[in-house]
């Protein structure tokens, strides 16, 4: 990147040095755009996401841009095919943004469907007259052992099948069988639970392949396993999703700014400044909102000077979206006041191997059963997408490079039902080697912890979709 920005004032505007990182990216995109396409195809979430409208706008659109680049842009080889190479990056820069935005309105209108119940995206056994029905007949939702729990088998689970794909299915349908020579249990539908859970022993069931605490701890269950094994799924399928999406929209945006702006993406920055920024826009907007003051954010920054190395954008939206979630609360909890509310403080500390935030409100915290909740992608505030609600056009002014529109146009959100949400702030730490927790307190209060890691040669984490299917 470095021979990239010296060679951009050269008399071509640097595009034979482009030549050279232009063919990693000929190659590369339509692999990440390509894996897109299967994912939504093949779909690992057990809720029909194909149903969705948007959803099927989002695999039209990632198909298209396959084809641009797989079909009607040609390797660039030569100044012209270079220069044709660049303009489709363009194209592809510009278009991300609608489909960011369909994906975003994509998983609204999926909540809205399964909270409805839509016969055509929700299965029949994650609908509630099924749920109540298990619960009424169930004496408990699994079995245990040292290290597997194996599923009432009057309950559908999730499970990984010997041919390695994940399924969900309904044991209650089976009827007894018998176990063949091979000793493999053989079953038919509609009939009596087996007495005895064959057909799991050799499998990895929900609570050991999702890794997820909720799915290990029946406390933290909402009425069903299975529904929260569901909701596990379809979170783990959005993070890859998002994660495939962060990388290949990095790879195109760098790119471009490096030849069209003269400068990269990954910038040395001051963290305190963005931090002060996002604190100043949050408050705007809270006070907007509610139409009194918002409540004082507080910064703390011991190491007011200190800089490290990342993507300006993303840490804005962060913290912005950190601060917001806190003011939201600390206003809602305390209703009754419209002054002298609890003030929230935003710590910024610095290590040897990470810049971390913490963000503390004293907004009345969260119940622990509601805790695994924040990471969903499938909680909004907002409604279904409106279908009139117009989306942003694919053809953009090229000097609106995102980091510098992003931080502009983030005052003009509202207070909630916009923005990144805490799933992908958490994504976009995650992928950049750092991390996202919380830890809260009903009754009192939430402490947000915001991760940078200080490292410059991180790892992209692994996006591999077959750890999914």
């Amino acid at each position: 990147m470095l021979h990239l920005l010296k060679q951009r004032n050269s008399s071509d505007g640097g595009l034979s040095a482009f030549r050279l990182t232009a063919g990693f990216l000929h190659r590369e995109l339509p692999v990440r755009i390509g894996q897109t396409v299967i994912g939504l195809k093949e779909n690992p979430s057990p809720y029909d996401i194909r149903q969705v409208p948007q959803f099927k706008a989002l695999m039209d659109n990632y198909t298209d841009d396959l084809s641009l680049l797989a079909d009607r842009t040609p390797a660039p080889s030569t100044p012209a095919t270079t220069e044709q190479f660049v303009d489709t990056l363009r194209r592809l820069k510009s278009r991300s943004k609608a489909n960011m935005r369909l994906l975003a309105q994509g998983l609204r209108e999926l909540s809205w469907a399964i909270n409805s119940q839509d016969t055509r995206i929700v299965p029949s056994f994650l609908r509630p007259n099924t749920v109540r029905q298990r619960a009424q007949t169930c004496g408990g939702p699994h079995y245990y052992s040292s290290t597997l729990a194996y599923p009432d088998l009057s309950a559908p689970m999730a499970y990984l099948a010997p041919s390695g794909k994940m399924e969900m299915t309904d044991p209650a349908q089976w009827t007894q069988g018998s176990v063949q020579p091979d000793g493999e249990a053989k079953y038919q539908s509609f009939g009596a639970v087996p007495s005895v859970p064959q057909q799991w022993a050799p499998n990895k069931v929900c609570s050991e392949f999702c890794d997820e605490a909720s799915c290990r701890n029946p406390r933290l269950w909402i009425n069903d396993g299975t529904q929260q094994c569901a909701e596990n799924q379809t979170r783990r399928f959005f993070d890859w999703l998002y994660s495939m999406n962060l990388g290949t929209q990095l790879l195109i945006e760098d790119h471009v700014a490096i030849l069209d702006y003269g400068h990269n993406l990954v910038q040395i920055i001051q963290p305190l400044d963005i931090a002060t920024r996002a604190a100043h826009d949050a408050s705007q907007i809270c006070e907007r909102h509610y139409g009194f003051p918002a409540p004082v954010v507080k910064i703390i920054a011991p190491k007011s000077g200190v800089t490290t190395t990342y993507v300006p954008h993303h840490l804005y939206s962060m913290l912005f979206q950190l601060v917001k979630n806190a003011l939201r609360a600390t206003v809602e909890h305390h209703k009754n006041r419209r002054s002298a509310f609890p003030v929230i403080k935003l710590v910024m500390s610095s290590g040897d191997e990470d810049v971390s935030f913490k963000v503390s409100d004293e907004g009345g915290g969260i119940p622990l059963s509601q805790v695994d909740a924040i990471w969903s992608y499938l909680e909004t505030t907002k409604g279904p997408a409106d279908a009139s609600e117009p989306l942003p056009s694919t053809i953009e002014k090229r000097n609106a490079l995102s980091s510098i529109t992003f931080m502009q146009r983030a005052i003009d959100l509202p207070l909630f039902g916009e923005g990144d949400g805490l799933p992908m702030v958490r994504q976009i730490a995650r992928y950049f080697g750092g991390d996202l927790d919380l830890v809260s307190m009903e009754g009192v209060g939430t402490d947000a912890y915001l991760h940078l890691s200080r490292s410059r040669n991180a790892m992209e984490p692994g996006l591999n979709l077959h750890t999914l299917l």
